[in-house]
């Protein structure tokens, strides 16, 4: 299914149009963290906080962009290849990506970026910022076609991820473009199975207001997971993330700890994803089972990735101590965010315990993906 642009012909003017809204949702992981850039299934939800766009035509050949939220204002000549202007100018990438394959923008645009989900907290708003930029540059471009939302994911991975020779795997743009929750097999051509199960209750999301180094923490992580797998290949010849048991760790008895650790977390981790693969397929997840997987998830995280804090795990405990089913963190870690699950009637008692322990919290929902209006 395409993402729904009405029945604008390319190279019509826009100026007597209403403006332009395109969103898209952050996200939370909920099994596989750290595990997509090894080819690894996730599994990610989408929830309510948003980032969005708003565009109305000014008759200019410039794209005027507004950015409340930081304080700033940026300008975009379309009759040119965009120069990048620091160190991750996604809005010129993207621009420059779609120009390269066949779009053009011939009008120009007031617009306005804002956004509720936070700045380099593990929730995915750059690729969220992104997959929302690009639907309203697929919208407002005067020559080039639809996007569905998997093409523009496609498109904010190679925009954010690639453009800059950067660490990083695609769940998040894929997870904020489709929305719900999503199962994505990330071996070879990305496939993605929307899950179609009901998770009872609702997520808290802990801020620990710890700034986090998002490449650094990726770069440093995926290092040790794929020096972990080549030392055991050593061993085991033919050995790979998706074959490999945990009991073929021992494998790697002799290498440093952190490619060990590594090694033992991500396939601990592995096991973990599906096994909640299968509840969630069984029609009726229970919400405990979930929670405990959760929970597990982020022992692993913690104990051998090393991508926890103090602070976090605090608000981990916390939380698990104020009665919620699970709790982990979330995103690439070294601070930033986690989150519990939990049942309705407690999740206040929840959001208390996250705060008691030093964070912020507020509550989430599963939410929709992309999506555009005009106002």
């Amino acid at each position: 299914m395409y993402f729904d642009f009405g029945d604008r012909r390319r190279g019509e003017n826009m100026s007597d149009k209403k403006t332009i809204v395109v969103s898209s949702p952050g996200r939370i992981c909920l099994f596989g963290e750290h595990q997509d850039y090894l080819g690894l299934p996730v599994i990610a939800a989408a929830v309510n906080m948003r980032a969005e766009f708003s565009a109305t035509a000014n008759g200019t050949g410039v794209f005027k962009i507004m950015l409340p939220d930081i304080g700033k204002e940026e300008e975009i000549d379309l009759s040119r290849e965009q120069e990048y202007r620091s160190k991750r100018d996604y809005l010129r990438s993207a621009v420059n990506i779609l120009r390269r394959d066949g779009f053009k923008f011939g009008e120009g645009y007031d617009i306005a970026l804002t956004s509720g989900i936070p700045i380099g907290k593990g929730c995915s708003s750059s690729s969220a910022i992104l997959v929302a930029w690009i639907g309203l540059l697929s919208r407002i471009a005067t020559e080039g076609r639809p996007l569905t939302p998997g093409e523009a994911a496609k498109y904010g991975y190679f925009a954010e991820v690639k453009e800059f020779n950067e660490p990083g795997g695609m769940m998040d743009h894929y997870t904020s473009a489709l929305g719900g929750m999503v199962y994505i097999e990330t071996k070879g051509e990305i496939k993605l199975s929307p899950l179609a199960a009901k998770l009872p209750g609702v997520f808290v999301l802990g801020d620990s207001m710890e700034p986090k180094d998002t490449t650094g923490v990726l770069g440093s992580v995926k290092g040790n997971a794929v020096g972990g797998m080549a030392f055991a290949q050593q061993t085991i010849p033919g050995a790979a993330w998706e074959t490999l048991g945990c009991e073929g760790a021992a494998a790697v008895a002799g290498a440093p700890e952190a490619l060990r650790r590594a090694l033992t977390g991500n396939l601990r981790n592995r096991d973990i994803t599906r096994e909640a693969k299968a509840i969630l397929d069984s029609g009726a997840p229970d919400p405990e089972q979930i929670g405990v997987l959760l929970t597990q998830e982020h022992a692993e995280l913690s104990e051998n990735l090393g991508i926890s804090t103090q602070r976090i795990d605090a608000m981990v405990s916390g939380a698990l101590a104020a009665g919620a089913w699970g709790a982990k963190i979330n995103g690439s870690g070294g601070g930033g965010c986690m989150f519990a699950y939990t049942e309705e009637t407690k999740a206040e008692f929840v959001r208390q315990a996250i705060v008691s322990a030093g964070g912020e919290a507020a509550l989430l929902h599963i939410d929709s993906g992309l999506k555009e209006e005009q106002r």
